[in-house]
């Protein structure tokens, strides 16, 4: 074989291979572009040195051609195949798997919330854990990203991600016989849970008590009342008005689910298995106070399936920013002395709300009928068919009057009559 150079009409340089075939035929190969620089091609010597490689690959093959094509047919394959492999290893690792799990958490407050704490405590951090296959993960894994958050004082938070790692993990494993679940989680091949062999951390996981007293709470509906008209504003009232109703759940609210002449909204409370078939419908009274509130985000959406809570018309608002809203009050409270017992936060609200409740002797049947919760029984599933509508009117009464500071009377149920005079303080 021969090395030579061939010029260009444009000027250009390129580096050939001339050899002669076992059969006596003649072909030429180019070999590189010629480039001194070695930046748009091959330098003189690292041409030579390709060609040198490509002489003792003509003597071994006899066809150079075919051998070079057999060789990047060969490459593309592997290429191909550790692409294939790739691809199979994301789709089974541990992120894979989490956002299965997520998934299945649509519409519940918790969805959110599980895919936050994976992105900035697992994916970012731990991008090898995340990507790893999730059959192979061990629980030595797991203790690095949960013993990074107890180090930074975010115990809380560890307990958390542990408890949605060790329920992805479990759905996985039972996928195989729970017809009920999403397929893809089959794919998975998870058999043992390791978040399992990692402790509860019980110990950051209290629950939370903490009530606003009569005067906080109404220093915080005073200073609530008196902002401007904002859409967080406006969600912050509607929850208090509906008595203490997640945010989460009020926040997906929708015009279609209003009923302006019956005075009632309902809110959809997906719980349980079947929750993304059939969420509870959850239809509450809407007191005469926060009415102009309703109407007044309804003239706000653009059609029946638009949120009513939104600052554009089409997006729903997030709780974080009426989380946000209730944290600025917190903060400016908190500087005039007007806490008893430290900070509070949105999620306290719902808790203050039914205790108020309590405290003015409405009955916890009602209390459970008002704020959705424990009517799981086989009573109430499927025997209980009462609206309970003027019970919760009654109640939700009571508590706006005890929002306003307005003279209290027990409710009907618990007495035999109350004072007909005492009518609600409107509201901005």
């Amino acid at each position: 074989g021969r090395f030579t150079i061939r010029c260009t009409p444009a000027g250009a340089r390129v580096c050939m291979y001339r050899y002669t075939r076992r059969d006596g035929t003649r072909d030429i190969i180019k070999v590189a572009d010629y480039d001194p620089r070695g930046v748009a091609g091959m330098t003189l010597h690292e041409a030579r040195e390709r060609s040198g490689e490509m002489a003792r690959l003509a003597d071994a093959s006899g066809d150079l051609r075919a051998a070079l094509y057999a060789k990047s047919v060969a490459r593309a394959a592997a290429a191909e195949a550790a692409e294939a492999e790739r691809r199979r290893a994301e789709q089974g690792s541990l992120a894979a798997l989490f956002g299965v799990y997520v998934a299945t958490l649509k519409g519940r407050q918790s969805h959110y919330d599980a895919q936050s704490l994976f992105r900035l405590h697992v994916s970012e951090p731990f991008p090898t854990l995340a990507a790893q296959p999730a059959a192979r993960v061990k629980a030595e894994d797991l203790r690095d990203a949960l013993a990074r958050l107890i180090e930074a004082g975010k115990g809380r938070t560890a307990a958390k991600l542990r408890a949605y790692l060790r329920a992805a993990f479990g759905l996985a494993m039972r996928a195989g016989l729970d017809p009920t679940l999403p397929e893809a989680l089959t794919a998975f091949g998870v058999e043992i849970n390791p978040a399992d062999r990692l402790p509860s951390l019980a110990q950051f996981s209290k629950a939370l008590d903490r009530t606003l007293t009569l005067p906080e709470l109404r220093s915080f509906w005073l200073r609530v009342k008196r902002l401007p008209p904002t859409p967080a504003r406006d969600a912050v009232l509607a929850c208090m008005y509906l008595g203490g109703q997640r945010p989460a759940q009020l926040l997906r609210l929708t015009p279609r689910a209003v009923d302006l002449s019956g005075a009632t909204l309902t809110l959809l409370d997906p719980k349980g298995r079947n929750r993304h078939a059939k969420p509870r419908r959850h239809v509450l009274p809407i007191h005469d106070e926060l009415m102009p509130v309703i109407r007044r985000r309804l003239a706000e959406t653009e059609d029946i399936d638009s949120p009513v809570f939104t600052s554009n018309g089409r997006v729903a608002l997030r709780k974080e920013t009426v989380a946000a809203l209730v944290k600025e009050i917190e903060r400016t409270m908190q500087a005039a002395g007007e806490l008893q017992r430290g900070s509070f936060s949105l999620r306290d609200l719902r808790r203050t709300a039914e205790t108020h409740l309590a405290a003015a002797g409405v009955s916890s049947d009602v209390r459970a009928q008002l704020q959705s919760h424990g009517l799981g029984g086989i009573q109430t599933r499927h025997y209980d068919r009462h609206d309970y509508m003027p019970e919760k009117r009654e109640a939700l009464a009571l508590w706006v009057r005890r929002l306003n500071g307005v003279k209290m009377a027990a409710p009907a149920s618990s007495t035999e009559s109350r004072p007909r005079s005492e009518q609600p303080v409107p509201a901005a």
